[in-house]
Order: C-alpha cells, then structure tokens, then sequence
C-alpha cells in the first residue's frame, strides 16, 4: 500500500513539472529514455536515483522532494532565481548573486585556453598580417582537442575570416581554428601567407614541387605557387581543423 501510494505521489509530482507541455516533449527535452519515461508516465513507475537527478538537474526542484514529497519543491536561492527570470524558461542553477550559471569543481579543468588573434584570414584579397596581438581566448575541450582533432593546444590559434572568397565553405565572419603545426601543403583547407597578407584557400599539392590556391567562389581565379621559387613570399600557417558561425 505505501509503495503504490508513493506511485501516486510520485505522478502528482511529475505532472506539476510537466504543466501544460505535452508529456513526450517534455520528457525529450529534458534527456529522458522513452522506455522510462513511459514507465513512470502510464504504469506508475518510480524512477531510479539517477534519472531522478537528471529530472530535478532540468526542472530545478529537488530530488528528494520529487522521489518522496519531502520539503520544498525548490530551496530558496532557486525560488528566488527562479522568480527573476521570464516565464517558459527552464531553472538553472545558480552562483549566489552573480549573473553566470554555477560552474561545478573541476569543470575548467576540461578545457584547454586557446588565443583569440586580432588578425583576419581573408576570404577575398588579403589582410595584413601585421600586429599579431591576442584579443582574448577561447576554451575548447581538451578530450576533443585530443582524441579528435588529435593535436597539442599550444599549436593551435583562432582566428576570423574575412571577404568572399570561400564563400560557401567560409563565410565572412566565420571564427576559425588552425593548427599551426600542420604547415605542409596538402589537400585541405590552410591558412597561407603571401607577402605581408594572409589568406584561408584551398590547397592542392601538385607534382614538381608547386602548390594549387583555390578559392570556393568561382569568381575568383585559381593560381598556383611555385614552393622552390616563393621563399620569404609564401608561407603556409596552418590547417584549418574548425570553424565557428554566428547565427544572425
């Protein structure tokens, strides 16, 4: 009897997070399996620990008020976060006063710091490379960085693109991240330096010592750049490996 009368509690409380939301929907975006949230949802099933936590994670109430009925649905300091913000958004937890989202321990140690260069790859004519200075950096994944990208965080640089030129592969404004380290010309993406500009195209490695610079927009022409006759003039910085876009 008291575990089919938690069963119902359990339902009632559910129902609450859920509001108006239509049941499946809900369950989705909150991670659910399918298979679990149908147990809870028309067999009166209660959920284990950890689909309890991820449920109390997304909705903001507590786990042992959503597993028990005990105590609030929510502690203060969420009550009160939760009030301050506009309707229909999910609750988050919360760092005391402060504006950003609660950072759990040891989160930063995920991710390796990589600069952010005042210099713009150009898509269309050219850039100066001239001034080189970091604005700020950005964090990426040191596992993905590692395992799939496989490179070293120290040679890797971000940068912007700028023009035209690649125009259905990068856009102007694209945010890139190159891995200096990969300064052979090949098949791919690079950023290149000829003279004082530099340049994202795309290489092609051809025989006889010469290296063919295309462009994604076919209004500009492809050239091709001798290796043995271009010292101090061309210089390849590095393989494009990302690339980051702004919506809007």
């Amino acid at each position: 009897m008291e575990n089919s009368q938690q069963q119902t509690d359990f339902r009632q409380r559910l129902e609450l997070l859920i509001g108006s939301e239509k049941p499946y929907a809900w369950a989705a975006r909150h991670g659910l399996n399918k298979g679990s949230f149908t147990n809870m949802w028309y067999k009166g099933g209660v959920p284990r620990v950890g689909t309890a936590q991820k449920i109390a994670a997304g909705s903001g109430c507590r786990v042992e008020w959503l597993l028990y009925g005990d105590g609030p649905m929510q502690d203060e300091r969420a009550q009160a976060h939760e009030a301050a913000m506009p309707a229909g958004l999910p609750a988050l937890p919360v760092r005391g006063d402060a504006d950003e989202h609660e950072i759990p321990a040891g989160v930063q140690e995920e991710f390796c710091f990589i600069p952010r260069y005042n210099l713009k790859a150009s898509a269309g004519f050219g850039t100066s490379a001239a001034g080189e200075q970091p604005m700020f950096y950005m964090a990426f994944r040191r596992y993905w960085v590692k395992n799939y990208l496989n490179a070293s965080p120290r040679d890797l640089v971000v940068i912007s693109v700028k023009g035209d030129s690649m125009s259905g592969v990068l856009e102007d404004r694209d945010t890139i991240l190159v891995n200096t380290a990969e300064r052979n010309p090949g098949e791919g993406l690079f950023v290149i330096r000829i003279g004082d500009d530099i340049f994202v195209k795309q290489l092609q490695r051809l025989p006889g010592g010469a290296v063919q610079v295309k462009s994604a927009n076919p209004l500009y022409e492809t050239f091709t750049v001798d290796l043995s006759r271009s010292a101090g003039e061309f210089e390849v910085i590095g393989r494009v490996v990302w690339f980051g876009r702004q919506i809007a």
